[in-house]
């Protein structure tokens, strides 16, 4: 008998999962709330410009994985694009992620390469333990005059929190790089796919096997639609999947204003406003993303964080000690859901990359296929043992 699967969100999670289980011979109903797909990656070409904009902040293509990059690849082209930024603090714009360049600039030094190492070590706060926390993990690798200039007042306007409250993880994803590397990434694969993502995902999506619903949210728990369906994959927050019933989990969410401006505005895609006193980010400007294209003209996007209420879109995970012992017992809640595994950044509560929610897609659905030709039960989460915390 042929199984039938639900998939409720039609982002990169949801339709990697479909496409693979599709080709695996089986029927896929994909239920989409929004009139559109791709998630927070969805692209639109803006209608006076006819610049690709990014509609939920901006988003590259890189993994170290050519199972990943290969996957990707047969649905679009991918052009070569190397992502690079900036940050303005103080009055001044320089390279970020902080590098040589960065360095000498700020210190008015003639840094080398090789002297970065112990120059750092030289501004760095010494601990007589492991940091605990955002501020202590920052000052203990770059030291007070850099963390103040580039990170803490980012950090305050990005989460709504004191760094003190942070753990240390956060900025362990910020790198540091000796030389003049202003590439944000180090990752073999790098690009954006021609046509946006949004594009993307439609030709993910397009198999006879599976069925597209959007403006159509999953109305109820699963047991309401398991006569029509072997299993549901929910890639939608998994508080609200149990209505709230220990309690909201905590996200900061995101005000996006638009603009379109002649000429270009900016020298890379984005930059970084480090100040506390200044109440975006971020800048975007979108036609840097897309190298390959000319426009006179430009469309560039502020982003100004704020707590994430009821009605809001959820993007970051704060996931402080409250929130990881809520989000405990909603992974305890959702181990007893019969027939229904929770998938993707909302429904794991965790910030993902899209190469690693596109990996632990196709580990959920490897494992899916495998799990069916074997009569065996369906997890309840996937995770890759490489995702990051």
């Amino acid at each position: 008998m042929n199984k039938r699967f639900l998939i409720a969100g039609a982002g990169l999670t949801g339709a990697t999962i479909a496409r693979k289980l599709a080709e695996a011979g089986f029927d896929c109903d994909v239920f989409e709330e929004l009139d559109h797909v791709a998630g927070n990656c969805h692209t639109a070409r803006d209608e006076e410009t006819g610049i690709m904009v990014h509609q939920f902040g901006p988003h590259t293509l890189h993994t170290d994985k050519l199972e990943i990059w290969d996957f990707l690849k047969r649905f679009v082209e991918i052009y070569p694009y190397f992502h690079t930024k900036q940050a303005w603090a103080g009055g001044h714009v320089y390279p970020f992620p902080i590098n040589l360049q960065t360095l000498n600039k700020f210190f008015d030094e003639t840094l080398s390469a090789h002297e970065v190492p112990d120059f750092l070590k030289s501004q760095a706060d010494s601990l007589n333990h492991a940091p605990t926390n955002f501020e202590e993990a920052a000052l203990s690798t770059v030291g007070r005059k850099l963390y103040e200039a580039f990170y803490r007042g980012y950090t305050i306007k990005q989460w709504g929190r004191d760094p003190k409250e942070l753990p240390p993880f956060i900025f362990r994803r910020l790198p540091v790089h000796s030389g003049n590397d202003q590439n944000v990434f180090h990752h073999k694969q790098q690009g954006q796919p021609v046509g946006g993502y949004t594009h993307m995902v439609e030709k993910m999506l397009e198999h006879p096997r599976i069925h597209l619903y959007t403006n159509r949210g999953l109305e109820g728990k699963f047991a309401s639609h398991s006569q029509n369906y072997h299993h549901l994959f929910y890639s939608g927050p998994i508080d609200r999947y149990f209505d709230w019933h220990h309690g909201r989990l905590a996200y900061r969410t995101l005000d996006f204003q638009h603009r379109r401006l002649p000429g270009q505005f900016q020298d890379c895609a984005t930059v970084n406003y480090c100040d506390l006193d200044i109440p975006h980010t971020r800048i975007a400007e979108h036609k840097l993303f897309w190298p390959w294209e000319k426009f006179e003209n430009t469309v560039i996007t502020y982003e100004v964080p704020r707590e994430c209420m009821p009605g809001n879109k959820p993007y970051y995970p704060i996931r402080l000690s409250g929130d990881e012992q809520r989000f405990n017992q909603y992974v305890e809640l959702a181990r007893r859901e019969a027939n229904v595994s929770f998938v993707g950044r909302l429904g794991t509560y965790r910030y993902l990359d899209m190469d690693a929610a596109i990996d632990e897609a196709l580990l959920a659905a490897e494992t899916t296929i495998e799990a069916v030709r074997n009569g065996a039960s369906i997890p309840s989460f996937f995770v890759a043992p490489q995702s990051p915390p």
